[in-house]
């Protein structure tokens, strides 16, 4: 079984892979929870939302966060999958 710094790790480095040509800024661990049955790792990461290119429908904010929350067997730290998260 992975531990929470190699299952956060790994919740990030998805994170880069989705956006490889995107600066996402400080990526942050947000929360880190191992299911009740011990199966699952739920990590949630926030980062920078890429600044918007001014196409028609994007945002002209910068600075805003954004979060996902990543769920991973903890057994291997497969990633199985990545859902909007909330910010608090």
């Amino acid at each position: 079984m992975i531990g929470i710094k190699e299952a956060s790790q790994k919740a990030i480095e998805h994170i880069n892979s989705l956006y490889p040509d995107r600066d996402l800024g400080d990526i942050l661990l947000e929360e880190a929870e191992l299911s009740e049955d011990g199966q699952f790792w739920i990590i949630t990461v926030s980062f920078q939302r890429p600044a918007a290119t001014g196409g028609v429908g994007e945002s002209v904010f910068t600075g805003n966060r954004s979060s996902k929350v990543f769920k991973l067997f903890a057994e291997n730290g497969e990633v199985r999958s990545m859902k909007n998260g909330m910010l608090k």
